[in-house]
């Protein structure tokens, strides 16, 4: 019932960080000096958390690589594309593309080698395919059809965070609890994030000038305390396929959201496209338990 409830609050709190994008960005707050600032503000309350429990990230070159990694393909790199992105489309619609990481996850794992082919998950990734075409190809699926351009640059989004799931499947260090893994993350992905902010001219300090930038940024701290903790925590107890299942609690939530704070209306097509995700990561899902069954069998 515990990992139920912590499924339920990834997913609301997740949706909720398209919509504090979207703030930070109407307020002026420089991208990526915005994504530094939430990844560093976010390590710290987490760095604290681990040394009350003496549970300090470790830097041997093995977890450095991994904070590193997982902090790029993770956060600094979707999430600043996302966040740049935020007000040229709708927040549902972002929180509708970013879940279809899952597929393309199954898709990556196949090409590795790291899962088998299953018609079933087939089945999930042509479902994720019809998604994406339902709401690119109609005119009157988007409120702009000039947005379609935008949306297939944000499918680098879930690419990037299908890489990371992979990653974290191959080059996580054993025995790292769930608090020290997402410190070490989010402070790795601030370090990234940190000369980029200077090269590209950002540098900013907060407070921001308008009480809605610093809502924003309050927000994604917050979002990202809550959200990697729990994630890696509900993997490390119930495994990634039970973990898939916040998926549709994102798009929900993306799309309540964005209704509710910036009276967005979603398209036929939109709601269509979303019926389509449940069913891709269902379908996802099921193939990724028929393989374990199999396996146990064998």
């Amino acid at each position: 019932m515990a990992l139920v409830i912590l499924l339920l609050v990834i997913g609301t709190v997740y949706g909720l960080h398209f919509s504090a994008n979207r703030w930070a960005v109407e307020a002026s707050v420089p991208i990526f000096a915005y994504v530094f600032w939430y990844c560093l503000g976010a390590g710290l309350v987490l760095l604290s958390i681990s040394a009350v429990f003496r549970e300090l990230p470790k830097l041997r070159w093995n977890h450095l690589r991994v904070y590193l990694v997982m902090g790029c393909f993770g956060i600094a790199a979707p999430l600043a594309l996302l966040t740049w992105l935020s007000p040229k489309l709708p927040t549902g619609v972002i929180g509708l593309v970013v879940v279809i990481a899952p597929i393309i996850t199954y898709l990556f794992a196949m090409v590795l080698r790291l899962d088998r082919f299953r018609w079933v998950s087939i089945g999930g990734i042509v479902a994720g395919l019809a998604a994406v075409l339902l709401v690119t190809v109609p005119d009157t699926s988007l409120p702009e059809p000039g947005m379609a351009g935008w949306l297939l640059l944000a499918l680098l989004a879930p690419i990037s965070f299908a890489a990371t799931n992979i990653f974290a499947a191959t080059i996580r260090p054993p025995a790292v609890s769930s608090l020290t893994l997402s410190t070490g993350i989010l402070l790795g992905a601030a370090a990234l994030m940190l000369p980029l902010m200077f090269a590209t001219g950002q540098a900013w300090a907060p407070p921001a000038a308008t009480a809605q930038g610093n809502i924003a940024l309050l927000t994604a701290i917050g979002i990202n305390v809550v959200i990697w903790w729990i994630f890696l925590e509900i993997v490390r107890n119930a495994g990634p396929i039970f973990f898939s299942q916040s998926n549709y609690l994102v798009v929900l939530a993306g799309l309540g959201w964005g209704i509710l704070l910036f009276g967005e209306e979603p398209s036929p097509f939109i709601w269509g496209a979303t019926a389509l995700v449940f069913i891709g990561v269902a379908l996802i899902a099921k193939g990724q338990k028929s393989g374990l069954a199999g396996a146990r069998v064998t």
